[in-house]
């Protein structure tokens, strides 16, 4: 329904706007419509202009940002970065060297835990292995 309305209208529209136009010419005076045509026409081309600076102002904006700023600004952060961890790599190493736990006989790892029991006397590295095969007794006799 709102189709065929809309489609009325805009014929009447069209049948109009030429008889308006004579009207006009023939008796030199200017219509309410034509008016009200020339003022929209104008304001909607102020706000196309207004638009376009803003498209165009905007371009150059983001443009200048990513081709000029966000490289700087990253390099700026990534060299801060690598300059914030090798300080806390520097510290924490220093920290280890002088670190109590490996002082301590709990901070030694298992495999040197297993070689002060060897040391002291549960086993030597000359000894010779016996695993309880009846080969390796032979062997001894």
């Amino acid at each position: 329904m709102t189709s065929i309305v809309i489609f009325t209208i805009s014929g009447m529209i069209v049948f109009l706007l030429p008889l308006a136009k004579r009207l006009e010419s023939k008796q030199g005076k200017s219509f309410l419509i034509f008016r009200l045509i020339s003022k929209g026409d104008f304001y909607v081309r102020e706000i196309y202009h207004w638009m376009v600076h803003l498209y165009f102002e905007g371009k150059e904006r983001s443009s200048f940002l990513i081709k000029r700023q966000i490289p700087l600004h990253s390099k700026n952060f990534s060299n801060k970065l690598t300059v914030y961890l090798r300080e806390k790599r520097i510290r924490y190493f220093n920290n280890m060297r002088d670190s109590r736990l490996l002082k301590k006989s709990d901070g030694i790892s298992e495999f040197f835990k297993n070689m002060s029991n060897l040391e002291k006397g549960n086993g030597e590295i000359n000894d010779v292995y016996y695993d309880g095969s009846q080969n390796s007794k032979k062997e001894l006799d």
